[in-house]
């Protein structure tokens, strides 16, 4: 990968308060030159006032609020936009108004995170929304950099936490593999593809090392207890009464078991060495990962 950069240019980092982007913010900073200036974007910038420091900007950018991203986004090389979480068609409208803006300033490229099989063929509802989202930035006319993740490993830690009382896991879909990779991996890349050039025009999958089941992370948890793991294959309605039951709201409900059938179907069970080209290292794995809910 070419990884000369121009000698001075900003970056905008939408979503920086959130779980991914505020990892995304850590990992510019350590990579970041002296000519860079990093924007650091959110819907309540009081949020990320830490990311605050000499080069670096807080602004508010609203994808609900087309005049703050054009703000943020003015004077911008390259925008990062974060997908978020809303209702589908809300979700959108939302990423629509972020392209539309970038490209009335005048951004030169666009990075956007999306997701592993975005089609709306997919079960899972939020696939929609990337298939939408990838196609329109194509059409924009911007120069841009696709980044589809798998699932988080983050996905599994409720469900390790709470095998320690049960030696249980439960879940729909359970015999499906999943290619899990880990916010700080995923973050990580997102910052070189951010600072390094060479990377527009091009879409990325971004994925473990390895695709395993339940039953495969079972095993491997079982093995690092010495105490045997079993799996339960949860009936998608009595787990969606139990995702209610937390508060979730239904757009959120509906997708969980939406990416539960995907995953049934094993539509997460590719691996790509696209991240390990892009870091020049492996990412961690789940079997390193689950060591800690031993």
């Amino acid at each position: 990968m070419n990884t000369s950069i121009p000698s001075t240019r900003k970056i905008v980092i939408t979503g920086a308060s959130g779980r991914l982007g505020s990892l995304v913010a850590k990992a510019l900073i350590a990579r970041a030159g002296d000519a860079d200036q990093l924007t650091f974007s959110a819907r309540a910038p009081e949020k990320i006032a830490a990311l605050a420091a000499p080069g670096n900007e807080i602004v508010k950018a609203d994808f609900d609020q087309p005049e703050t991203l054009l703000t943020a986004f003015t004077g911008a090389d390259t925008v990062l936009i974060i997908s978020g979480d809303a209702p589908v068609d809300v979700r959108i409208r939302q990423h629509r108004n972020a392209i539309d803006a970038a490209r009335k300033v005048g951004v030169k490229r666009v990075v956007y995170t999306s997701f592993v099989n975005p089609t709306a063929e997919s079960p899972f509802t939020f696939a929609r929304i990337h298939e939408d989202t990838e196609q329109y930035l194509k059409k924009s006319g911007l120069q841009y950099s696709i980044l589809r993740n798998n699932q988080y490993i983050a996905n599994l830690s409720s469900g390790l936490a709470h095998s320690k009382e049960t030696n249980q896991l439960a879940q729909p879909g359970a015999a499906g593999k999943v290619a899990f990779i880990t916010h700080e991996d995923i973050a990580d890349a997102i910052a070189a593809v951010l600072l390094e050039s060479g990377h527009e025009g091009r879409t990325y999958e971004l994925t473990g090392p390895e695709a395993l089941s339940l039953y495969d992370v079972a095993d491997i948890l079982g093995e690092a207890r010495g105490a045997q793991v079993t799996v339960i294959e949860a009936e998608p309605a009595g787990f969606g009464e139990i995702l209610q039951s937390v508060g979730l709201p239904p757009f959120m409900v509906e997708a969980l078991l939406g990416i539960f059938a995907a995953t049934k179907q094993n539509e997460y069970a590719a691996v790509s060495g696209d991240i390990e080209r892009i870091l020049g290292r492996k990412p961690q794995s789940v079997r390193d990962y689950i060591k800690s809910f031993a």
